[in-house]
């Protein structure tokens, strides 16, 4: 009998309730933990991805207008060479996306410079664009960052580098975002 008032008490008086937290998770939580996340207007519900190692969250303010998930991050350190169209994110069905790209000068050569492109397939046609500023590699700390919208069909969306007239081994760091437009 004790037994099943337990169980009466947990379904009736909500016993296991979702953890609310005012700061986002920096911890490594348990495959499939999650939780809710209140700061001022804002609201998150965190869900951890355990085969990422990740926290992924859903965004929406007080008036429930929703925001951004993010479906890949790229982080390269220490690139030498132009690297060739590298599938990102393979999109399940037609939607809008923001891809956020970061591009850093991490050594001086004597020469050079970076582009950054994202590819996709819109409604009619393969896309691509450049959204950040080229880079030039003469000088570590030189970069830029730019963003691109993007109206995809289901296929795949793609980023490639381009490294142009390098001389004396520049390096440099690329960190692309890509986000879900809700």
């Amino acid at each position: 009998m004790d037994f099943v008032n337990e169980v009466r008490n947990i379904l009736s008086l909500g016993r296991y309730q979702m953890r609310v937290v005012t700061s986002a998770p920096d911890w490594t939580g348990e495959s499939g933990e999650q939780l809710l996340y209140i700061s001022g207007t804002v609201r998150r519900l965190y869900w951890y991805d355990g085969i990422n190692s990740t926290w992924q969250y859903i965004e929406w303010n007080a008036s429930g207008l929703g925001s951004t998930s993010i479906v890949d991050i790229v982080t390269l350190t220490g690139q030498t060479a132009s690297i060739g169209a590298t599938t990102m994110y393979t999109v399940p069905a037609a939607g809008l996306y923001r891809a956020s790209v970061y591009q850093l000068c991490s050594k001086a050569g004597t020469g050079g410079t970076l582009d950054t492109t994202i590819a996709w397939t819109d409604i009619t046609q393969a896309q691509s664009s450049t959204p950040a500023a080229q880079v030039d590699l003469t000088g570590k700390g030189n970069g830029g960052t730019g963003s691109v919208f993007i109206s995809s069909e289901a296929a795949v969306i793609t980023y490639a580098t381009t490294v142009a007239g390098e001389a004396g081994a520049p390096e440099y760091d690329l960190s692309i975002v890509l986000e879900k437009m809700l």
